[in-house]
Formats: structure tokens, C-alpha cells, sequence
């Protein structure tokens, strides 16, 4: 599954999760591991309105990319 594609994914089931009221405005993440690195939602970030260009990627160093 290419990147983009689970991005838009996060945010659908960030939405769903958020829609339902198992979480409420920034509370708690989403991550997805990738071949090189990871996908994870910011903090802060209200799961009801993820924008999937927003979701931060880190490395397997922990560096922002």
C-alpha cells in the first residue's frame, strides 16, 4: 500500500474513532509503520479533522521527514 493511500486511511479511521466518541479533540494518536519509518498523527491534532497532508513521518532515527 503506497504512502499516500494509508495516509488518507489514518485520517478516515481517525475521523471514525472520533465520530463515534472514543476520543475527543487531540487525545491520543495513530501511527502506521512503514518500510522507512513511521507514519503518526501530530499532537494536538483533533481526530475529527485530520488532514492526512498534516501526519508526520519520521525515520527509524526519529527524524522528522
Amino acid at each position: 500500500m503506497n504512502e499516500q493511500k494509508l495516509r488518507k486511511d489514518m485520517a478516515m479511521h481517525a475521523k471514525s474513532l472520533f465520530d463515534r466518541g472514543y476520543t475527543c479533540g487531540g487525545s491520543g494518536n495513530i501511527s502506521v509503520r512503514l518500510d522507512d519509518g513511521i507514519l503518526i498523527t501530530p499532537t494536538n491534532s483533533c481526530l475529527g479533522r485530520l488532514d492526512p497532508e498534516r501526519i508526520s513521518k519520521i525515520d527509524w532515527d526519529g527524524t522528522l521527514q
